[in-house]
């Protein structure tokens, strides 16, 4: 997808479609890590509790404030915590290693000092000094293009100064529902006999979102060729149309199917069912320069079908390296019956016990059980080859919450 610039706080979330370098050393001067004195470390050579070495001294260097004095022997500055490191110190000693004392107006007068420090702890040299650019030289490239950016990420932004980036636009997806059964869902309204609510619409458009791709709309077509050309036209619309358009329902063998009819009508069918269960009958194709997915209408088929193709399409479409969720091995605690012919992803629940991974099918796996896929927070993937699973047998299996 093309570039946009967005503000810092939009491209949360984004990829980097810019190599961002830094504009200066971070930090960008020599500071304090803790609360302490700044010394000369030859001069706490020796020290201990039981012999402390005292200091003079003289400024206290708050956070924020430049240095007024330089350190040179017998002398010490109280320094806060990211403070700049006055001249000629060499060491920071904590707070905590220190006893200091408030010198009589008189002697400060004497010593053109404000008091004295008795250092409990010798100091080594470079101790607690945070070096400038011991994070980030000025110049170098510390974000590339094709970076994800995480709230790590927008943070060293801040601090390389930059308030925009360039960005991967995200794809815009149009949303289709199919069905002369299908009716909008109504809050306290029973659908009339023979209807079902329009579920699909709702969760593919959150999929989508999940993504991290933008809703662009979403229609529901009655099954007619005519309505159903006339959508996919509208959605593929060069100027205002979706890069990507999901349509659920309409793509199998039935009198009543207009969607895989009306994409090879006008765009290309490049890809038409798959060997997995649920989703057998999957289109790919295009119309234009616009994507087409066509996934099954059963809800179930239509959540893992858009989780195995569209998701990793539309985060490859972002910029994303990772499409895939984690994929782990697992342990089954039950048997698994399956029949040879088609890989198979059942929904299950799978967790971390006593150093592995173990699963269980959530139940029954039909196509059109919906709960089985809420109580799921996994896919357990057999392989077409195998027959019935005994519990024991290790599987792969992809992890949906992480």
């Amino acid at each position: 997808m093309p570039a946009v610039r967005l503000p810092l706080q939009e491209a949360h979330l984004r990829v980097l479609a810019e190599d961002v370098a830094a504009d200066m050393d971070v930090p960008p001067f020599d500071n304090s890590a803790v609360d302490g004195y700044a010394v000369l470390a030859e001069d706490t050579t020796g020290a201990t509790a039981d012999s402390p070495i005292t200091l003079r001294t003289l400024q206290d260097i708050p956070a924020g404030a430049m240095p007024t004095e330089n350190i040179t022997t017998g002398m010490a500055a109280r320094i806060m915590t990211g403070a700049p490191v006055p001249d000629g110190a060499t060491a920071i000693v904590m707070i905590e290693d220190t006893r200091q004392s408030v010198l009589t107006v008189e002697t400060q007068e004497r010593n053109s000092g404000g008091g004295t420090v008795a250092i409990s702890e010798a100091a080594r040299t470079g101790q607690h000094i945070r070096r400038a650019g011991g994070d980030v030289r000025r110049g170098e490239v510390v974000l590339f293009a094709g970076t994800y950016l995480r709230s790590a990420e927008i943070g060293m932004l801040a601090t390389l100064g930059r308030t925009s980036v360039q960005c991967v636009r995200p794809p815009r997806v149009a949303i289709i529902s199919t069905g002369d059964e299908v009716v909008a869902v109504e809050e306290g309204v029973v659908p009339p006999p023979g209807k079902i609510r329009n579920s699909n619409s709702i969760a593919l458009a959150a999929m989508v979102r999940e993504a991290g791709a933008d809703l662009h709309s979403m229609h529901h077509i009655a099954d007619d060729f005519e309505a159903t050309i006339a959508v996919l036209r509208e959605c593929a619309n060069p100027e205002s149309g979706a890069d990507v358009i999901v349509a659920a329902g309409g793509v199998s063998v039935g009198d009543r199917d207009f969607v895989k009819p009306a994409l090879e009508a006008i765009g290309t069918l490049d890809l038409w069912r798959v060997a997995m269960k649920p989703g057998k009958p999957l289109a790919f194709g295009r119309i234009d320069d616009t994507l087409f997915f066509g996934l099954p209408g059963n809800p179930v088929s239509a959540q893992v079908t858009f989780e195995l193709f569209v998701r990793p399409a539309l985060r490859k479409m972002m910029g994303r390296a990772n499409l895939l969720r984690p994929l782990v091995m697992a342990t089954l605690t039950e048997s698994v019956s399956h029949e040879t012919g088609r890989r198979e992803y059942v929904r299950a629940v799978t967790v971390f016990e006593n150093g592995g991974f173990v699963t269980a099918p959530t139940g029954a796996q039909d196509s059109n059980r919906q709960r089985s896929l809420t109580l799921a927070n996994s896919l357990l993937i057999i392989p077409q080859e195998a027959a019935d699973l005994p519990a024991g047998t290790v599987v792969d299996v992809l992890l949906l919450d992480a």
